[in-house]
């Protein structure tokens, strides 16, 4: 009867336990996600976009009730391959067009009022309002990718000579995220770094990690860390490889850029120089001309 009562109270105290763990690791979870989400406003947000915050959820509360549940996960994965710009979720972000298309159309509308036209102006600035967060985004993913694309060959090399002095994958992420130079590649190794403290398996912390940039170089490293993994292989030598990789292809977008060069600079060449040029080499000559007669 003793012994019953013990175990009772010891598997009672087992899942009392169990539970705490459980609730203590969601809600760190949560304040991490929270946590994360102020910095990215913080960190990216600009003064405009706090002024019209408290609009844009009040617009974006509406928006969620419509049923965009394929354009809402598109949108969201963009959102999170640009770095998630202001911390904006998928329906602030499509309330943030409808508000610019607004302003535009908007201050279209006073320019034609004012100069009496045809309203061209509130036309195009009602499509460019509407259009051009798109816009941003696309450029702050291909700037992001540029940022991981330039940091990738330093960051292999660093991991390669962590696991090299001795440390496993685990703690030399962990070494390469404290000391290495901050950039959207340290910030996402950051969250495969928490991920991993949290319990995910490194699989599916990496696979995380290569669906939010979506770049060949990152799901080559990555696919070579899982391959790695499972068969046992030694990490170093995969890295070295992955490394001379990267910096060969940053070497060849290098050169292909400065071989493009001369082509961008042919049309400032031919509108602005080459004018300026002509004028002051024949227009002595034309005065002296013009003199004669």
């Amino acid at each position: 009867m003793v012994d019953g009562t013990f175990y009772s109270i010891g598997s009672s105290l087992l899942a009392g336990l169990a539970a705490s763990a459980l609730f203590y690791k969601d809600k760190h979870q949560l304040e991490l996600d929270r946590a994360e989400r102020e910095k990215l406003t913080k960190a990216k947000g600009s003064p405009l976009l706090d002024i019209v915050k408290p609009l844009i959820i009040s617009l974006a509360s509406f928006i969620g009730n419509l049923p965009l549940t394929k354009y809402r996960e598109k949108l969201r994965i963009k959102l999170m391959q640009a770095g998630s710009p202001g911390g904006l979720s998928p329906d602030e972000f499509m309330a943030t067009r409808i508000l610019a298309a607004v302003v535009g159309m908007a201050v279209g509308y006073f320019v034609d009022d004012t100069i009496d036209m045809v309203p061209i102006i509130t036309i195009s600035l009602l499509m460019l309002g509407f259009i051009y967060p798109d816009i941003y985004i696309s450029g702050a993913i291909q700037k992001r990718r540029r940022r991981v694309f330039r940091d990738m060959p330093d960051f292999l090399d660093t991991l390669r000579l962590t696991i090299d002095a001795g440390l496993d994958l685990g703690s030399a992420l962990a070494v390469c995220v404290e000391r290495g130079r901050r950039g959207p590649l340290l910030d996402e190794l950051e969250k495969v770094e928490r991920d991993i403290r949290l319990g995910r398996t490194r699989k599916e912390a990496f696979r995380s990690f290569a669906d939010r940039l979506q770049m060949t170089e990152i799901n080559a490293f990555v696919l070579a860390l899982i391959q790695a993994d499972q068969l046992g292989a030694s990490v170093g030598p995969i890295l070295r490889v992955q490394a001379d990789v990267s910096r060969t292809r940053r070497w060849q977008a290098a050169e292909v850029l400065v071989n493009k060069m001369p082509m961008k600079m042919l049309a400032p060449l031919v509108i602005f120089i080459f004018p300026a040029s002509f004028i002051i080499l024949f227009t002595p000559l034309l005065i002296q001309f013009m003199q004669s007669k």
